[in-house]
This record gives structure tokens, sequence and C-alpha cells, in this order.
């Protein structure tokens, strides 16, 4: 006989489960290199590159920035270095992760809570968005996930087999990104509370974490070593650092960053303000953009918090469950953001977004009748898919494009000219195929821009500047104005999140 499920067979649920499977692949597969490669992506490709006395291991051995994820791109790259191609495994790995959390809920909520969990995680904006970028994120959450299904089965009966099976897919999460270490710790507070013996449990954790330390040592020997520590340690009041101690800018704790990871991880980056909009006025960002934000607030919101009160209401420990997968990545960020450790970023809280949209999921499996959750499901689907319309064909949306304006410029180069590239240059030599000098400038030290612009001056009597990021390099305008006093501007192209000016020597 079938198990049921409320009105779902398990072989339905299975057949659902490979449509969604389908479904996340999909979405993550088309486009996947659609967009450049952006600062990021081409630093994570630069270190996966082995050099001249260099080699790949010596590589792997200093990377302390997912050398897991790097060793696989060192892999792709020697087969080909197209951008979809080295996105592929990022693609893989999201795809993967949606029937890793339908396993992961189906136990907890229920079938129908599972199938909405792994619908809703599968056309997430957010996760597309890193599963379509050569960066570790969509490997942690993956392993991640791995992990928690793995430890269910742990608790369900202890074996060393199955503890070395955890332990390594725990190693494998955190050499994918160290926010991994924050999933780490709530799986430990699951694995204890929930075992009948406290000190028996206690005492196999303690050999856990040892298989765990034994397989991530050289990179903790790194960390400790080579990592100035004391950077991660100068609590400060949010406001008070002068410009001079600042890490990255104004990186001090905000209190507007938890409810917009919360917004993020509904709509991602494709609903609402853009990037680049977040970096000018953001007053006047939110308030272009206030009725997508109060619905986003208002659908998602709701339902996550229904869905949190059920569990509660259902078994105290599966709210408290969920609220430590999402709080304790999101509490230890904004501690690292008080310590001028790190600018607050929705991808170094990633690893909560599942746990969130099982939430939502189950908020909309407690509607009641079937109709209401199938409104209530639609509902976020819709508003999904207007994310993801945008994502995919708005410009506005998408990566700064340095490989089109890249091969833009190449076409028009005259003899003789160069290319200015502050910010992107590594981007820009990545894709040139010319032999056209290429410039670039550092704000800091002092006095290092003014030098490299007097290099620019009297290498290039016409070049072409591609501007991208500018708040990265140039928010005070000062580099464009120092090229206008010695420069005139005579033709200009335009390309996502990249303008690229023409400028001739007035002289």
């Amino acid at each position: 006989m079938k198990e049921v499920t409320g009105s779902i067979t398990r072989a339905s649920e299975r057949r659902v489960l490979a449509g969604l499977i389908i479904l996340a692949a999909l979405l993550r597969f088309i486009h996947l290199g659609a967009q450049s490669l952006w600062v990021d992506e081409i630093l994570t490709l630069i270190v996966a590159t082995p050099k001249a006395g260099y080699p790949l291991g010596q590589l792997l051995l200093h990377n302390i920035h997912g050398p897991l994820h790097t060793f696989v791109v060192a892999l792709m790259r020697t087969v080909s270095e197209n951008d979809a191609w080295l996105r592929l495994p990022s693609a893989v790995a999201g795809t993967l992760s949606v029937p890793l959390l339908y396993a992961w809920v189906r136990p907890r909520f229920g079938g129908g809570a599972a199938v909405w969990a792994a619908l809703f995680l599968a056309v997430n904006p957010l996760h597309i968005f890193y599963s379509q970028e050569l960066r570790n994120y969509a490997f942690v959450v993956c392993f991640v996930l791995a992990g928690c299904v793995l430890l269910d089965r742990l608790l369900e009966r202890w074996s060393p087999g199955r503890a070395a099976a955890f332990a390594v897919c725990a190693a494998a999460a955190v050499l994918s990104n160290f926010s991994a270490c924050f999933a780490f710790a709530v799986q430990a507070v699951v694995y204890v509370s929930q075992s009948p013996v406290r000190s028996r449990a206690l005492a196999r954790w303690a050999m856990i974490t040892a298989m765990v330390v034994v397989l991530t040592s050289p990179w903790i020997y790194r960390l400790t070593t080579y990592v100035d520590l004391e950077k991660l340690a100068t609590p400060v009041v949010p406001g008070e650092l002068s410009e001079s101690q600042r890490l990255r800018g104004d990186t001090t704790f905000r209190w507007e960053s938890v409810p917009y990871a919360f917004y993020t991880y509904s709509v991602g980056f494709a609903l609402g303000p853009t990037l680049r909009e977040l970096h000018g006025d953001l007053h006047d960002a939110l308030g272009r953009h206030r009725a997508a934000i109060a619905w986003t607030a208002l659908l998602f919101g709701t339902l996550a918090v229904t869905g949190v009160v059920r569990a509660f209401r259902a078994r105290a420990w599966r709210g408290t469950e969920l609220m430590l997968y999402v709080g304790v990545p999101l509490a230890a960020t904004l501690l690292l953001n008080w310590q001028n450790a790190k600018a607050f970023n929705a991808r170094y809280v990633l690893i909560g977004l599942p746990m969130y949209l099982t939430a939502v999921a189950a908020g909309v499996s407690a509607r009641g009748r079937f109709r209401a959750a199938a409104w209530a499901g639609a509902l976020v689907l819709v508003t999904c898919a207007l994310a993801m319309r945008n994502y995919y064909v708005e410009p506005s949306r998408q990566k700064e494009d340095v490989r089109a304006a890249t091969h833009a410029v190449e076409a028009r180069l005259r003899p003789g000219e160069c290319i200015f590239a502050p910010t992107v240059w590594q981007i820009v030599a990545h894709y040139q195929t010319t032999d056209a000098p290429l410039h670039y400038v550092y704000r800091e030290p002092a006095g290092q821009m003014d030098r490299q612009l007097a290099d620019l001056y009297s290498a290039c009597p016409s070049f072409w500047y591609l501007r991208a990021r500018p708040w990265v390099d140039d928010a005070d305008g000062r580099v464009l104005s120092a090229i206008e006093t010695r420069y005139r501007q005579d033709d200009v192209l335009e390309f996502p999140g990249v303008r690229a000016l023409h400028f001739v020597s007035r002289n």
C-alpha cells in the first residue's frame, strides 16, 4: 500500500520532486554564461590558476577563502575558461540543494511542506543568482544541507561510518566557505539536545569535531598564523570609526542589515532596489521601490512567521531549530560588522536561506485547506517569477558587462591608444585579445593614484576609460575630474553597469 501524506502519495511526491529538480536545473543552467564575470569571480579564477613557482597545491594551502571550490575551478579551467563552463559546478551544487532541502524538511513538517520548500528553493532568485556565479556560496549551501540530512541519520542510529560521513561533509562545507562554521555550531546544538544521553552525545560530538579539525587543519594553521585576528576584535559604536580606521568603508554594524537580509532571502536582488541603486541615494531608492518592498515584506513575512508559529505549536524544538539555523549566521555576521571585520552582504548569511524558505513553506502548508495553501504558494511563485524575469532580461539587474565593453572598445581602438579600467582591470585583462596597454589606479596609499594617473597621461594621448563600480575607486569623482582637466571626451558607449568613455588629449 502506498504511504499517504495528506492528499499526496509518496509516489506522487517522488514524481513532483523529480520535476522540481529538473526545474531547478533549467533555471540555473539557462543564462549561465550570458553575463560577464565580475570582480569577485575573476579573483576566484586568479587564485585557481597556477603560476610559475607557485603550483596548485601551494595555492590551495594558502587559500583560506574556499579552497575546495577553488580546487574544482582549477580542474575545470584545465578544460576551458568559458564563463558558463567555469560556473557549471555552482549550478550543479545549486540544483542538488533542492532535493537535499526536501529530504531535511519532510520528517519535520511532512511531504506537503517539503514539496513547497523544495519548490521555493528551486525558484528562489537569490539562490539562482549564486548558483550562476563563479564563487563558493552555492557549494557551502549544498554541503550544509547535506550535513543536515546526514545529521538526521546520525541521530537515528550512531555508527562510526555515519559519523565519518557527516564529518567529511561538514569539513567540505567549511572548506567551501568559512560561514559553514556557524551552521556547524547549530548542528552541535541539534545533535546534543536531541540525543537521549547528553554525556555520550558530547563525547561523540567531540570525536566528530576532532575529525573536522583534522580535515581542515592546514587552513586553520594558515588562518591563525597569517591573518591578523586583532582586526576582528575592535568593537566600536556604529558610526564612530574615523575614515582612516575603516577596513572597507563604513563597515560598522547597522540594524538595516536585518530586514535587508530577509528581503534578499525572499526575492534576491531582482525586485526592488538594484545593487547599483543601493550604492547611491538609499532613501531615494527605497522610495522608488516602496510598493515592491511592502508587498514582499507582507507576503513573505506573514508566511514565515506563520510557519515558525506552526513549528513551535507542533513541537517547540522545530521552531527553535529553524530560528537557530537562520539566526546564528545572521547574528555572527552582524557581530563581525560590529567589530569592523566585514561589510554586511547577503552572501555571508546565505546558509540560512533554505531554513528561511522552510518557514515560508510551513506557513503555506499551514493555511488549512488545500485551496488556501495553493493560493498562498501561488502568490510566492508569482512574486519570484517577476523577480526572475527582471534578473534574466533587465540590464540594470545584471552584472557589469565588462566582457561586452572590452570587446566593443577593442574593435574601436586606434593605434597607440590605451585602456583605462580602474576596479575592473583584471576582468579586462581576462577578456582582452589585443596588446593595448592597460592602466588602472588605486586610491591607497596616499599619492598612489596621482602617480598612476601621471603614467597614464605620459603614455596615452588618447584612451578608453571603462568606468564600472565607481563607488569603489571613484565615489567622489576625483579620478574622472582629474582626467577631464587634461582630456576631452568625444565618444561614449553604454553597457550594463559600464560606461566606456573615449578621451583625447586637449594638447
